[in-house]
């Protein structure tokens, strides 16, 4: 999509969908101060008579005859009180959709007042760019037959020209953060006989280079030598090999400016190992690389953003399989930091990958270190699929990633992870145990992290195995993929370097 910005009069502005958002009061669209061409009566007539009330994301396409544009779209905002962020994404979103329904190409933006909306320029050109993109994001690309053209081609925001400048710094934002997403969403979907470990790898190279991160890949044989059994021993029982993946981003401006680690949870497919997972819906663990997908997504948000950061981000990955080499229950292996752990579950192998990436995250001496991770059903039990579970050691984090989960709407909520949530995870035979009581299994799972995390490095840890996958579309998203954490954590960096 192309974005532009002009002043020139809605009316005056050659397009083919004209979109004026309208709020609702009263529960009746508040037509006021509509510059729609149409007079005032034959607008409210027509109005009233489709059933069009305004409410959030309620469209009414009307057929243009005083304007430039061949349709006028009224596009519901609700009522002015409760209108947030995600309202604006989700009404772009849904205008998105219309118009390429309608096959517009050219969409004209009427942006409201701001002191109606109470929402500064800035923000709400952000959240209408970050709608509209992730709303049209494609699924099927797979399939084959001709391609349809995308639609629509180019966005202009109409606005008076002394809130140009704003409203240019969030359209240039919002495309950052939508790209991050989507690239999260396009490695999500990916099938796993397409993107295995090494494939995940190559993504993520090509994606360091374009944005001017180093990229280093960990290989079987480095690995060993970093005595990395728990990535090993989670891959040592498929045909494809694990690897660890490495970015370096740079951005700091100074010696006061802080270093972040990202890590996230690969898992390219989890049949469950030798505990093997029931057959339905297996499909869905392709998905189980939910947590990689979002911090490389937002390792690209951050990068494009040119923040003032040092950034670190780590994803090791690895598949899941149950052949004779696989790893079994009861068998012992040692992690990259010396501590051995008995597998007591191979389905639970997403924090035995994990406990060697924190470890190799936390050899930079980071200031921060947040990880993502499809890595408990207890957490959607508890949590469901609008929020992801966020256990952390430290208020700071828990604060900067609450505020951006409420500004992304990509929510978090606040899960406690204590002493004895770690000593539930002490092993019999070994130093750990990789499976804890069935009774709070996302903060034991947490509590097992906790383990290779030092104790004075901030670290917070994100369970998305809810939110990270849609099985139906939403007004910002197709079925899939829906990058969750993406823009999360790259908010969360924004808050951290401001």
């Amino acid at each position: 999509m192309r974005w532009s910005i002009t002043k020139t009069q809605a009316t005056e502005t050659a397009g083919d969908l004209l979109v004026f958002p309208v709020f609702q009061k009263n529960d009746q669209a508040d037509l006021k101060n509509l510059a729609t061409g149409t007079k005032p009566a034959d607008l409210k007539k027509q109005v009233s008579t489709s059933g069009f009330d305004a409410k959030a994301t309620g469209l009414l396409p009307l057929f243009s005859t005083g304007t430039k544009a061949s349709w006028l779209l009224l596009a519901g905002l609700g009522t002015a009180e409760k209108v947030g962020l995600d309202t604006i994404r989700r009404l772009a979103g849904a205008v998105a959709k219309q118009a390429r329904s309608m096959k517009a190409d050219r969409i004209l933006v009427a942006v409201p007042e701001k002191e109606s909306l109470g929402i500064d320029d800035e923000a709400f050109a952000r959240a209408w760019v970050e709608g509209a993109e992730m709303a049209l994001f494609a699924v099927g690309i797979l399939k084959t037959g001709k391609k349809a053209k995308e639609l629509p081609g180019s966005w202009k925001l109409l606005a008076d020209a002394t809130r140009h400048k704003d409203l240019r710094a969030g359209v240039l934002e919002g495309e950052k953060f939508a790209s991050g997403c989507n690239f999260a969403r396009d490695l999500v979907n990916q099938p796993p006989n397409l993107l295995t470990p090494i494939k995940m790898a190559e993504e993520a190279k090509a994606m360091a280079k374009a944005e001017g991160m180093k990229c280093k890949i960990l290989n079987v044989a480095q690995m060993e030598k970093l005595n990395m059994g728990g990535i090993l021993g989670v891959g040592q029982g498929s045909v494809n090999p694990p690897r660890l993946i490495v970015l370096e981003y740079k951005g700091g401006k100074s010696r006061k400016s802080p270093t972040i680690a990202l890590v996230g949870k690969g898992v390219t497919f989890d049949t469950g190992g030798i505990s093997l997972k029931p057959g339905a819906n297996m499909d869905l663990m392709k998905s189980d690389m939910g947590g990689a997908a979002a911090v490389l997504g937002a390792a690209q948000i951050v990068a494009r953003l040119g923040l003032d950061v040092n950034l670190v981000t780590v994803v090791p990955t690895a598949e899941n399989m149950p052949d004779g080499n696989a790893v079994r229950p009861a068998d012992v292996i040692t992690m990259a930091n010396g501590k051995t752990v008995e597998i007591l579950n191979t389905d639970a192998e997403g924090r035995l990958i994990l406990g060697d990436a924190l470890w190799y995250a936390g050899k930079s001496k980071p200031d921060y270190i947040m990880d993502a991770a499809t890595l408990t059903g207890a957490c959607v039990v508890a949590l469901g699929h609008h929020f992801a579970g966020l256990m952390s050691n430290s208020g700071e984090l828990i604060d900067s990633l609450k505020q951006a989960g409420g500004e992304t709407f990509e929510r978090v909520w606040h899960l406690p992870l204590i002493d004895e949530h770690k000593d539930a995870m002490k092993g019999t035979w070994s130093d750990l145990k990789n499976l804890g009581p069935r009774e709070g299994g996302a903060m034991t799972a947490a509590g097992f992290l906790a383990h290779f995390v030092d104790e004075t490095t901030q670290w917070a840890h994100i369970d998305i195995a809810g939110p990270s996958y849609s099985e139906k579309a939403t007004a910002t998203g197709p079925v899939g993929g829906t990058g969750f954490g993406a823009r999360l954590m790259a908010r969360a960096v924004q808050i951290l370097v401001s």
